[in-house]
Parts: structure tokens; sequence; C-alpha cells
């Protein structure tokens, strides 16, 4: 409630801003077009300049739509006054020079009126109605097989050494053999693994012995 209490307050006092920057800076930059390079035209091209980028994060901004809505009706409505109530127009705003640029009906018409309503409908939209959420630890963003396929299945860390793995359905070999006593070469004896398990092989036990 707060924020947009704030917001509302923040878009009142842009509003005339807004207006007088935009009905100045129309005045003056046609004469940029013919030519004219001086301090008023080249002014008036880098406020309207930074009007747009105002006006802009006003309607695409985290904020409250309010402040957006607040600076875009009055926008809206001064443009537009003078072609809906002339009449209504002139009492209202009798103490206003009539050839004076912020005057209602003037070049700035062109640019407030656009201005006005993006802003306006930027205010209607459902989603900057809706309180931002924190976030409340770092993102974590999925891999791309994660999101296809779920995250992977931890894989057994494979065998160190000599150690045999375990298959299923049998008992697990992990007795390192060492080479074998009165063997001149100093070579394992070798064997065969089988049903009943680890069996030296026949020729060499045989040519051995």
């Amino acid at each position: 409630m707060l924020r947009h209490l704030l917001g509302l307050l923040v878009g009142i006092a842009l509003a005339p801003l807004l207006w007088i920057s935009v009905s100045w800076s129309a005045g003056e930059l046609p004469g940029l077009s013919e030519g004219d390079v001086a301090v008023a035209t080249v002014a008036a091209a880098v406020l309207l300049v930074l009007v747009g980028f105002a006006c802009a994060y006003l309607a695409a901004a985290r904020i409250s739509p309010l402040t957006a809505g607040a600076a875009g009706l009055p926008l809206s409505v001064l443009a537009l006054w003078p072609a809906v109530h002339p009449a209504s127009l002139a009492s209202a705003m009798s103490w206003l020079d009539p050839e004076g640029f912020v005057y209602p009906g003037g070049p700035g018409v062109s640019v407030a009126l656009p201005l006005g309503a993006l802003l306006l409908f930027s205010a209607t939209l459902p989603g900057r109605w809706r309180r931002p959420v924190a976030a409340t630890g770092p993102a974590m963003v999925a891999a791309p097989w994660e999101r296809v396929h779920g995250p992977r299945e931890e894989l057994p860390e494979p065998p160190v050494g000599d150690t045999v793995p375990e298959v299923p359905g049998r008992r697990a070999a992990t007795e390192v053999w060492e080479p074998r006593e009165g063997d001149p070469a100093g070579t394992t004896t070798p064997f065969a693994r089988g049903e009943d398990g680890w069996t030296p092989l026949g020729g060499e036990s045989e040519r051995r012995d």
C-alpha cells in the first residue's frame, strides 16, 4: 500500500515536468531539422531523448503502476483537452499565456499524447500490480539434460588397484594374489574364474609343479 501511495505522489510530481519538457522541446526541435544547429535546438533533442528514457522506465520498471498512471493521465488530458472541449480550456487556463509553449494545444500535443497513452496502458497491465517476490537464495538453473530427463544418477566409484568389482549374483572377489613363493621369475600364477571361484590354470599349474 505504501509503495502505491509513494508512486502516486511521484507520478503527480512528474506530470507537469513531462508536459513542460515535451512542449518546449517540440517547439524548438523543428529548427534542428532545418539546419539551425544552436544550443536551444540541440538541448531540445537531448531533452526529448531523456523524456523518452524516463517514460520507458516508468512503463517497464517493477515499481508501482500508479507512478506511470498518475504521470500519463495529465499528459493525455492536456493533449486532448483543446479538441474535446476548447471552451472550458479557455476559462480554466485563463491565467496562462495562450501564445506560450506551456498552453495546451501547442506543438507538444504530438509528443505528449503518445507518451500519455503509453504510460496509461502500462499502468493497466495486471502483472504490474503484483508485488515483486524477494529472492530467498541463489538461483539454481537446471542443466539442459535435467530439464528433459531429470537429474543424473550418481555413478559408483571405479575399482581401485587390483580390486575386482562386485558382480550381481556372485561373491565379491577382492583378494589380491601375491607372487608365488619359489617362482624365479617373480610372476604371479595365472588363475581362471569359474562358478566355484578362482582356480589355477591347469597347464600352467602342472608345468610349474
